[in-house]
Formats: C-alpha cells, sequence, structure tokens
C-alpha cells in the first residue's frame, strides 16, 4: 500500500449531495489504495450558488484587497469543513485546515499571490491523528499571517505544492469531465481525448488560454518530478496521465487553444528618440499600471503589444498623457498550437499560416517558442481558426 496521496476536488465535484457523495466514495476507495490522503478543495459550485467564488465577491462593491482575500477565501474553507463533515458521517476520520493552517506560506501580494513555503510539519501531525487532511486551496498567510489567495484556478497549485513538500506517492486530479480534450470540445467539434501528455505541453496549453490546470500547478509538477492522474468524477476512471517530461511520440503537436479577447496597440516613436530609450518609457508607464502585457513585436522605433480588453482604456490613457503616438485593434484573441515535440522541426510556420489561409483568417501578429506557435486573430475569428488547426495537426 502506498503511503500518501495528494487529491484535488474542484468545486463542481462538492456542489450537491450527490456530487458530496460521490466524492466521499471516490475518498474511501483510494484509501484501500494509500496509508493517508491529504484533499485540496476549491469552493462549492459556481455563480448564483450561495458559496461560490463569484457569488462572494458580488457581496461587497468595492473591498480593499486585503479584505478581498479574506472573503474570497471563505468559500474553499467553507468547503473544507463541509467535506471533512461528511467523510466522518460515513466513518472515515477527517480534519478541515484553512491554507494557513496547514502551513502555506505566500509572497503576500493580494488576489493573485504565489506559494513560497509550505511548513510541512503542520499537515504531517494531522496525519498521525487522522487519515485525511482536507485543506482548503487557493488560499495561505503572507508576512505577518495575512491571508491572501493564489487567482484562478489556485486550488490546483496547491494541490502541486503540497505534494512537493510531502513528498506524496500520487497526485490525482478529479475533474468533472469526461476527459483532457486536445481543445475545447466547445470550441472544436473533433477535438480527441488526450490519454497521455507530458507536464510541459499541460503548461504551455494552459498558459495559452487552456483551462485544464493552473500553469503554475504544471510547473511545480515540472520542478519537482510529480506525476499528474486526472480522474473523471463521475466514475472515478483515470482519463489523463500527465509526465512530468517530454514525451516521445508520433504525435508532436498535443493541443490547440485560445486565449481570452486583448486589444492590440501600435505605439511609435519620434526620430530623435532612441528604440531603446523609447520602448523603455512605454513599457514602464504601462508596467507601472500593474497592466499585464504580452506578444511584443519591435521594429525600429515601432512595436506591437496586446492587453487584456478590460485593460484597453488605462493604456490608452497612459499613452495620450504621456504623448505617444498609437493605435489599437480589437478585440482580439491570440490563437496557438502547442506541442514541445516540434522544436527542431522544419516547416512547421509554414503549415500554420497555410491553415489559417484556408479557413480565411487574417494573423495580425505571430509570436513562437520551442514549444507554441501563436497568431493574433480578429476574436470573430476564433473558431474557424481553431477549427482548422486543429485538423490540420491534429486530425491529420
Amino acid at each position: 500500500m502506498k503511503k500518501l496521496a495528494i487529491v484535488k476536488f474542484g468545486g463542481t465535484c462538492l456542489a450537491d449531495a450527490e456530487d458530496r457523495n460521490r466524492t466521499v466514495h471516490h475518498c474511501r476507495g483510494l484509501l484501500e489504495e494509500f496509508d493517508r490522503l491529504v484533499l485540496v478543495v476549491s469552493a462549492m459550485g459556481r455563480r448564483g450558488d450561495p458559496y461560490a467564488t463569484d457569488s462572494l465577491s458580488s457581496l461587497v462593491e468595492s473591498p480593499l484587497p486585503c479584505e478581498k482575500d479574506v472573503l474570497l477565501s471563505c468559500g474553499e474553507v467553507i468547503s473544507a469543513v463541509v467535506l471533512a463533515g461528511e467523510l466522518r458521517k460515513e466513518g472515515v476520520s477527517a480534519r478541515a485546515l484553512t491554507g494557513w493552517a496547514a502551513g502555506i506560506e505566500t509572497d503576500g501580494v493580494h488576489c493573485d499571490s504565489e506559494i513560497q513555503k509550505v511548513y510541512r510539519n503542520r499537515i504531517l501531525g494531522v496525519l498521525e491523528e487522522y487519515s485525511c487532511a482536507v485543506v482548503a486551496g487557493f488560499q495561505g498567510a503572507g508576512p505577518g499571517g495575512i491571508v491572501t489567495t493564489i487567482g484562478r484556478g489556485g486550488s490546483d497549485t496547491t494541490a502541486l505544492a503540497l505534494a512537493a513538500a510531502l513528498d506524496a506517492d500520487d497526485v490525482i486530479l478529479f475533474k468533472t469531465v469526461d476527459s483532457v480534450f486536445s481543445a475545447d470540445p466547445s470550441e472544436v467539434s473533433r477535438a480527441v481525448e488526450i490519454r497521455k501528455m507530458s507536464a510541459e505541453d499541460l503548461r504551455q496549453l494552459a498558459w495559452h488560454g487552456a483551462k485544464i490546470v493552473h500553469p503554475r500547478a504544471a510547473e511545480i509538477a515540472i520542478e519537482s518530478g510529480k506525476r499528474i492522474s486526472v480522474r473523471a468524477h463521475a466514475t472515478g476512471e483515470t482519463v489523463t496521465e500527465i509526465e512530468p517530461f517530454v514525451l516521445s511520440s508520433g504525435r508532436y503537436i498535443t493541443g490547440v487553444a485560445s486565449s481570452p479577447e486583448v486589444v492590440q496597440f501600435h505605439v511609435e516613436g519620434d526620430p530623435p528618440d532612441t528604440a531603446s530609450g523609447f520602448f523603455a518609457c512605454v513599457f514602464r508607464l504601462i508596467a507601472d499600471a500593474d497592466v499585464s502585457m504580452d506578444m511584443f513585436s519591435v521594429l525600429g522605433r515601432s512595436a506591437f503589444f496586446t492587453v487584456p480588453s478590460d485593460r484597453k482604456d488605462c493604456v490608452s490613457g497612459i499613452l495620450e498623457k504621456a504623448g505617444i503616438r498609437f493605435s489599437s485593434k480589437g478585440p482580439c484573441v491570440k490563437v496557438s498550437i502547442v506541442g514541445a515535440g516540434m522544436h527542431g522541426l522544419r516547416g512547421v510556420m509554414a503549415r500554420f499560416s497555410e491553415a489559417l489561409e484556408r479557413a480565411g483568417v487574417e494573423m495580425l501578429q505571430t509570436v513562437d517558442s520551442h514549444a507554441t506557435i501563436s497568431a493574433l486573430v480578429d476574436s470573430a475569428d476564433r473558431g474557424r481558426a481553431l477549427e482548422e488547426l486543429h485538423r490540420e495537426f491534429i486530425e491529420e
């Protein structure tokens, strides 16, 4: 029998009595495989449900960031206490822990913090007395014990951080999906199931918009060498195995993904300006406003970059105030193909461009890395672009 598993249950796995009963059933089954379980939980349900994160955030119109963190952390705490109670009712010894009681220390940044350290003895002490430690995900304590939250998908990150700190034998993520797919099935009708993939491909898909796990969780899997099993909550069966190394297989593209909507900015400097000085000024102004930028393309004194759509007015105001010439285009989305196996292969960019041409989709900008090729396109073209890229690289 293995010693320890870290098991993460999403909020939809706890949404109602039937879902919670199924979760308890899975935990009882896992205790036949493992001596102890650390269960990481998200807030129950989705918008409209009383304890969902979206519902909690709507209770206060303009909370201070520190207040917002305290409020948002309540959803996961409720889930942990409820699940621990359900487990005890079925004869499983369990204790609920907040993120900070579980020894999770963050950098203290409100609403989007990163885990800095896990004091493992706190959970190990609980596991000496209980079969299950039920930990509220998505949260921890920053310097001075101030509550902070880790951002969207933070429970995945919590689970992987605990797995690394406790040197768990297995990491299991329960999802209310039939499988991990090569594309979002709601956008690509012929998306195929992925039975095995690398953590690097998982990370790239997540960064490029796929809603599988939080990107930081995949990064921890790579750093710690931990394998991840994704199981279907409905059946308990493993649907995808995620390996910490790059896999050798016949398929060098794992999937396609698209980002949330963004706006493309084009800025131009005046001839007397040095290019480096001009862009240092522009990018510093935007960075100081805490705006995330992506897809940088610089040529001479001209540059393109993208920002989230909801920050368009903020960036426009900054550039106008600074007297910088600019234009903007949007809403747009970034469509990407992902696969660490493409590194060094010839002709991939040609096929990428030809696929979008066949779909009648104009590329506004492109970027690439060793594991991705991305194009910025009009948001109205998202569906056609994804379908054709999937047909070219996955179906063929």
